[in-house]
């Protein structure tokens, strides 16, 4: 049956994924995953309507190349600072703040003295609160980049070498940081993305692996059609029986 389903899902699949290649904002993340005691990955590519979640053989941009091709220049994409992402040719990208606000909270427990960490704490705050209190419009992010600047600038040699290795990495980010304020179409997170693969995870901690490359592409396939019913309002269960 597992062979069956991967077949019947086959059409919904390609115009999901067909869907996402067209949206101008896309979520991505990855998570390892064993299979048939092979470390792979599972990918999600994600939007407001479509999940698609995919099996990889590496953490590498190239599979996310091999899948989406030149349509990755028309896309914001919305991730975490994993460095594959990066050396992809998106057009743009949102860093993920909820990750960067986890960081400012480990540095603020770090070191309770220094007020650092909770300035670029509080800015990140401020930025999100802004985007929420106006939904739909484009802010200029000019001053938000203003800030973050002084704040990059400060001299943190005193601080633990965290602090030192966070800032650099806020540099190296900077530009992709404050997108969401420009663009009301891309959230300030990557939240979606994680929650859409949260299940995968779920399963990997019951079952452990994945026996077959065709288990592993079928769970996949169906989880993706589940997850997209689900952000259309519809029954994932009415989903998966019109398969058979």
């Amino acid at each position: 049956w597992v062979n069956e389903a991967k077949k019947a899902a086959a059409p919904a699949i390609e115009k999901i994924k067909e869907y996402i290649m067209q949206s101008a904002v896309v979520g991505f993340d990855e998570t390892g995953c064993y299979c048939n005691k092979r470390l792979d990955w599972a990918w999600i590519a994600q939007t407001v309507y479509f999940t698609f979640v995919f099996h990889g053989k590496s953490r590498k941009g190239q599979e996310l190349e091999d899948r989406f091709g030149d349509s990755l220049g028309r896309m914001t994409a919305v991730t975490d600072r994993h460095s594959a992402y990066f050396a992809l040719h998106f057009l743009n990208h949102q860093v993920c703040l909820a990750h960067l606000l986890r960081e400012c909270q480990y540095l603020n427990e770090l070191d309770k003295e220094q007020e650092w960490s909770k300035s670029v704490e509080n800015l990140f705050q401020e930025a999100i609160h802004e985007r929420n209190q106006k939904p739909t419009e484009s802010i200029d992010t000019k001053p938000w980049l203003d800030r973050l600047d002084k704040l990059i600038d400060e001299n943190l040699s005193k601080l633990n070498g965290k602090f030192i290795t966070f800032k650099n990495g806020l540099l190296k980010c900077r530009d992709y940081i404050f997108n969401f304020l420009r663009n009301p179409a891309i959230p300030p997170d990557n939240n979606a993305s994680e929650r859409g693969i949260r299940k995968l995870k779920i399963k990997l901690k019951n079952s452990g692996c994945f026996r077959s490359d065709l288990g592993a592409d079928a769970f996949m396939d169906l989880h993706s059609i589940v997850e997209t019913t689900k952000k259309h309002g519809n029954s994932p269960y009415n989903a998966i029986l019109a398969l058979f």
